[in-house]
């Protein structure tokens, strides 16, 4: 067979297994997140402490959240898999969240999409890591205004991981000013304005804007509150006010740092006419 045939099978499996791959890990964290929400938050949260809640949440089987009935296997196939069910459990006919194939499809896409442009599997990896702990932090913060603790070390290392494989980036002296300028500008509005920001807030963005990096704090920052501005006023209520409003800030600086990662990614990996430090200007 001619190597250019073999190339082109080679590369159309390694974006089929990535595609598989991106589906399968969000089909985790999105299971991951509603059982943080159900054993952490919700009406199981004083059945199981310590290591015992988490050993639950991680190793039971997939089930139905409604009757408890083991998922077959079957079901369980990324995107697939709820079609399969026609959206409902089979025993109880519960409908299941649209969530898991909409999420499975999109980090599918996103995996193919970052290889594609980067050329490099572990930074890929590792991003997709990134962002299934920031999915987490947006279901929590949806569904309780809370974000996850124990979340942030994982997004903090899953992130510099993901810089130094893509980018090269590593946590120098520049990455410490930028989270101490975010850390000081929160922590001031958590002090001196009472229900200005929560503690989630003070701990989180700062950690998200030194994972961004310099000049990409800037997108991050204004992506964020772009986004929850816009998104506020066009999901209220006809006549309502968006003063004194409570926004899960979490979800907005997750889809804030979404869209930097996609931003870093096309100005790092292509070369731009006009713009000095990427291209050359005549």
């Amino acid at each position: 067979m001619d190597e250019s045939i073999w190339l082109s099978l080679w590369t159309l499996s390694t974006y089929g297994i990535l595609f598989f791959f991106g589906g399968a890990l969000a089909s985790f964290y999105t299971t991951l997140g509603e059982r943080i929400l159900l054993y952490c938050y919700g009406k199981k949260r004083k059945e199981t402490i310590g290591i015992n809640r988490w050993k639950i949440i991680f190793s039971k089987p997939s089930h139905c959240p409604s009757c408890g009935h083991l998922v077959t296997k079957t079901h369980l196939i990324p995107i697939l898999g709820w079609f399969f069910t026609k959206g409902k459990c089979k025993f109880c006919d519960t409908e299941l969240p649209k969530l898991y194939p909409l999420s499975e499809f999109l980090f599918g896409l996103m995996a193919i999409f970052v290889y594609f442009v980067s050329e490099d599997i572990l930074g890929t990896i590792f991003l997709l890591f990134l962002f299934g702990h920031l999915l987490i932090s947006m279901m929590t913060d949806v569904a309780k205004f809370s974000l996850d603790y124990e979340n942030l070390p994982f997004i903090f290392g899953f992130g510099f991981l993901s810089n130094y494989f893509l980018f090269g980036e590593s946590f120098n002296l520049e990455t410490l000013w930028v989270f101490l300028g975010f850390l000081v500008f929160y922590l001031l509005i958590y002090l001196l304005f009472r229900g200005g920001t929560g503690l989630g807030d003070v701990l989180f963005s700062p950690i998200f804007a030194a994972i961004a990096g310099n000049p990409f704090w800037i997108l991050y920052f204004n992506s964020a509150y772009l986004l929850a501005v816009g998104f506020t006023f066009l999901l209220r209520k006809k006549g309502d006010s968006l003063k004194g409003k409570k926004i899960p800030m979490g979800l907005y600086f997750s889809l804030g740092l979404f869209l930097t990662y996609f931003a870093k990614l096309l100005v790092h990996y292509y070369n731009w006419e006009g713009f000095p430090i990427y291209g050359t200007i005549e």
